[in-house]
């Protein structure tokens, strides 16, 4: 076999396998395990758009002035505070989707696939929301509405 062709074997099927090793079933979340982190508070309104609707964008990018969660290195960036019922864009700069969920009650639950943006209503009511990736349960934080 001629070198020429033995690189180009070699080549498809590394092109082959990243083009199947590296996505999860349909309908399953991805089997990445990133680091454990934790995150400081952050604002966020009610009513999550998830990808698809129409809060959904095609890139990392929030208005000026806007209330940003940022998710990096599968770790919330999260403002101190939030107004009750603020507009928060959720911005998701990793390569593997994520949630911003609250823990408890089901106050939101803001989906957003790897590389986009999503925006969510914060809560009415103040007080402080744990908040968890479902994906990810390792990804941890708490968003303080005041």
């Amino acid at each position: 076999m001629k070198i020429g062709n033995r690189a180009w074997i070699i080549v498809a099927a590394a092109g082959l396998a990243g083009l199947t090793g590296c996505s999860a079933p349909a309908g399953q979340a991805p089997s990445q395990d990133p680091p454990a982190s934790t995150s400081s508070a952050a604002q966020a309104s009610p009513g999550a758009t998830t990808p698809g609707s129409s809060g959904a964008s095609a890139g990392p990018a929030a208005p000026a002035g806007e209330v940003v969660i940022k998710i990096r290195d599968f770790a919330y960036e999260m403002p101190a505070s939030v107004a009750p019922g603020a507009t928060i864009t959720v911005i998701n700069e990793d390569t593997a989707p994520h949630t911003v969920t609250a823990k408890d009650g089901g106050a939101f639950n803001a989906q957003v696939t790897a590389g986009q943006t999503v925006t969510f209503t914060a809560p009415k009511e103040a007080g402080d929301y744990a908040i968890i990736c479902t994906y990810h349960p390792r990804m941890a934080g708490t968003l303080v509405v005041k």
